[in-house]
């Protein structure tokens, strides 16, 4: 039976691709023409011709759709960044089929709408876009509420709201593997703090702080950490600088009046039995901002930084931290 159906998916995937190669193509209705050519940067930046169909995702995210194949790109700074993955045959027909599930939506359904006469304040958590791009032709669906929304009491059309949203969370997933998705479920992490031998190290004593900065260079990476800790040992900054991304988690003390802190100490064998929760900051450089949002932030799990520095006696020092990134700050400013 599923032999079956794979032939099936097969030869509808083969008439999809057969329909849609010709540049004239008209991929939706509702498409403008291009003025501000986009739409050849982004295809020079991913190297592909004008006969591919390109959507782009929020936070640098990118699908591209030419004949029967289906390649996704994660960018940064005009970069590839990671490795395209290339969907299989099942799979990029899903995609296909969410995507034009999306190119059917009238974008006047889905703007920012809100009832001018109630008055009704909604909180911006989050916004979604997803553009496309073919030929000289583009479509920009944008939505900028939270998926906790109150479609019903609070928008028109909240059915289209939904399809919209819901389809733009499906086309997320083919982004990230099986190692990206244990992470992101786990409800504890820890960031180790290794010093390597290549780092330029300076450290430096101020009125209020004591600040520190290591700066590590190789061939595909750059990441810069800084540290601030308060004279009063009331607060430490942890802010991390990558190529991509920026994230930054403090920690306060017992000496805080507005929170207590969350420190414990354990052996050194700790690291060994908790590697499966422990991230090195060499495995957060090739997530964009709102990836590391995903994986790491405060606000989806507990978050711990352990600093090999302060290891004594075989004792390492646990701290809980608060914070993440500026993933949707970013996206705002965009």
């Amino acid at each position: 039976m599923n032999y079956i159906l794979v032939i099936i998916l097969l030869f509808f995937s083969t008439i999809y691709s057969q329909d849609k190669v010709d540049s004239s193509f008209i991929f939706s209705k509702y498409e403008h023409f291009d003025s501000e050519k986009k739409g050849v940067k982004l295809r020079d930046i991913l190297n592909e011709d004008r006969e591919a169909l390109i959507i782009f995702l929020d936070d640098s995210k990118f699908i591209s759709l030419k004949n029967n194949k289906v390649k996704c790109y994660r960018i940064c700074k005009d970069t590839v960044i990671n490795n395209i993955v290339e969907l299989n045959n099942i799979d990029a027909i899903k995609c296909k089929s969410i995507i034009d599930t999306l190119v059917s939506i009238d974008p006047k359904k889905i703007i920012n709408e809100i009832d001018k006469e109630n008055r009704i304040h909604i909180e911006n958590l989050g916004r979604y876009m997803v553009s496309f791009y073919k030929d000289n032709k583009a479509l920009k669906l944008f939505y900028s509420y939270s998926s906790e929304t109150n479609f019903e009491d609070k928008f028109t059309f909240p059915k289209d709201r939904k399809t919209f949203l819901n389809n733009y969370l499906n086309l997320t997933k083919y982004f990230y593997d099986k190692e990206f998705e244990r992470v992101k479920s786990l409800d504890t992490i820890y960031l180790l703090i290794e010093r390597e031998k290549n780092m330029q190290y300076e450290r430096s004593n101020f009125s209020d702080t004591i600040y520190s900065t290591m700066v590590e260079k190789g061939k595909n990476m750059t990441h810069i950490l800084d540290i601030n800790k308060l004279k009063s040992i009331r607060q430490e900054t942890y802010d991390f600088q990558f190529n991509c991304s920026y994230v930054s988690f403090t920690h306060l003390s017992r000496f805080s009046f507005t929170e207590t802190s969350n420190v414990f100490y354990e052996k050194e064998s700790f690291l060994k039995t908790n590697s499966d929760k422990i991230l090195h900051l060499e495995d957060l450089q090739r997530f964009t901002q709102c990836d590391l949002e995903l994986l790491i932030a405060s606000n989806y799990k507990k978050v711990f930084i352990i600093d090999k520095d302060e290891i004594n006696d075989g004792k390492i020092k646990i701290k809980e931290v608060k914070g993440g990134t500026r993933c949707w700050l970013e996206q705002q400013e965009d």
